[in-house]
């Protein structure tokens, strides 16, 4: 197999260059003699049709050639650069996409959210379901074999402007906030099928985690309320342990805590008697009481209650051995951090081409922290049932131990939507194990639970994610026996 793969290296480069020969030699073919009683200024269109050939468009402008120290086995396009959301504000939004596995006509399109607001979806192209992962060099790249192109093309972006590479020209007045974001999101789609016209039409799905539970519904209820199904054919939603309505989802951080023993008896009374209770409230005791709980979440990854922490930032000058999927690095944002300043990486993804006066950070702690206050609380489940009226399918997971958003606060969201339960709660497998829980409800929503996993589940749990995902996709039930 080693040596076919290298005989057919060695053809498409001999190939590459007999080609490029040739298209040398064409532009230097001598512009034909003008026929008699033709002027010199006469017909020019040959000449203009080899001008035109040798001007690239956008998208092959965007194809990247090789991300610095990937494998060799990667037979899939990527491709990588800005797209316009607003050019008179100058605002741009930067994608990486990567081609299916298994290319086809017919394959969907996936467009992956990271949450915040104002962490960047590369956190989720090469730590969760994109292809590759960074070793702990920070230099040098692995393959994911559970990536979610192994099933759909997908589309990772960095949103709102000021995440990751994205960036505006032009100052952008007030705190940012979700109609304004969703606004770009659905610009930047737009105008992204037009440079990749061969995905008008087939069908969509949009994905993301976190806060993504905003991006997503409110994307999705745009593109139908404007949306020619030609244009842009949206099949579903998935998303990941979802921020879909604060004001419930906030109750539930502490009371999982204690019923995952990270608490004692006496806090968790402490605070139920002096914070929740109208008749005993007292607001010194209630401080009191939360930060001696909120104390006990320095020692813990709150990401994943039972993931051990990084303790040594310290790139490797090697490649760590024995690197494998299976076993989540927690320092791997880290290596990705250093990856993606690299100035070859950028220059070869395209991106950081007006040389921003900052780093790459996986999340922008300003956005995060400036984002309008009103939309942070706003209940996402009127979209939810919008979308799910007009035969969008809707699928939450969620990772079991996950203390920023546990399971039962997402299932508490999905209560207040009183819909009917069509399938009981019941064990899904993966691979003869169980792979966590599910619940279907009418109206296509159907609600997961990862065993084992967190707030990022591909992460966590990549061939538990990749089920799922495949699932979803081919609107098919999770496997039911072991």
């Amino acid at each position: 197999m080693g040596k076919r793969q290298d005989w057919s290296v060695t053809a498409c480069i001999f190939l590459f260059l007999s080609l490029a020969s040739q298209i040398h030699c064409r532009s230097h073919i001598p512009f034909p003699s003008p026929k008699r009683g033709v002027s010199s200024s006469g017909d020019t269109s040959h000449f203009n049709v080899i001008q035109r050939e040798s001007v690239p468009s956008p998208k092959d402008k965007d194809l990247i050639q090789q991300l610095p120290g990937q494998p060799s086995d990667v037979t899939f396009k990527q491709y990588g650069g800005y797209v316009a959301v607003n050019k008179p504000a100058g605002r741009f939004l930067y994608y990486y996409f990567v081609e299916t596995i298994k290319p086809g006509n017919t394959t969907p399109l996936v467009i992956w959210f990271n949450g915040g607001p104002g962490c960047s979806s590369l956190g989720g192209a090469f730590k969760e379901l994109g292809p590759f992962r960074v070793h702990s060099d920070g230099k040098t790249l692995f393959r994911n074999p559970y990536s979610w192109n192994n099933e759909a093309n997908v589309l990772f972006l960095e949103t709102p402007v000021g995440t990751g590479f994205s960036y505006s020209n032009s100052p952008i007045n007030g705190k940012q906030g979700d109609k304004a974001t969703a606004e770009d999101n659905y610009m930047f789609l737009v105008n992204w099928l037009e440079r990749f016209p061969e995905y008008k039409g087939r069908d969509i799905y949009i994905a993301g985690q976190s806060y993504a539970g905003h991006y997503v519904p409110q994307l999705a209820q745009i593109i139908l309320h404007r949306n020619n199904q030609t244009l842009i054919n949206l099949r579903g939603i998935l998303i990941g342990n979802p921020s879909l309505n604060r004001e419930i989802q906030d109750d539930f951080g502490y009371k999982f805590m204690f019923s995952h023993g990270l608490i004692s008896q006496q806090q968790m009374d402490n605070y139920n008697k002096f914070c929740t209770d109208s008749d005993l409230y007292d607001w010194d005791k209630c401080h009191l009481a939360s930060q001696k709980i909120e104390a006990q979440k320095t020692h813990l990854d709150i990401y994943n209650i039972y993931a051990p922490l990084c303790l040594n930032s310290t790139l490797s000058s090697e490649p760590k051995k024995c690197t494998t999927i299976m076993k989540a690095d927690p320092c791997s944002g880290n290596y990705l951090k250093a990856y993606l300043n690299i100035k070859e990486v950028q220059e070869a993804i395209h991106a950081n081409t007006t040389k921003i006066p900052y780093e790459w950070t996986s999340c922008n702690t300003k956005l995060l922290w400036e984002w309008n206050e009103k939309d942070r609380y706003v209940s996402l489940t009127p979209i939810l049932q919008e979308l799910m009226g007009k035969g969008v399918r809707v699928m939450l997971y969620n990772g079991d131990v996950d203390l920023v958003i546990p399971f039962t606060s997402t299932l508490a969201v999905v209560k207040t939507m009183n819909l009917t339960v069509v399938k009981e709660w019941r064990p899904w497998f993966t691979g003869g194990h169980v792979g966590g829980f599910t619940e279907d409800y009418k109206g296509n929503l159907t609600f997961v639970t990862v065993k084992g996993a967190g707030h990022s589940v591909p992460t966590d749990q990549p061939i538990h994610a990749l089920n799922i995902f495949t699932s979803f996709i081919r609107n098919t039930p999770l496997p039911q026996t072991a």
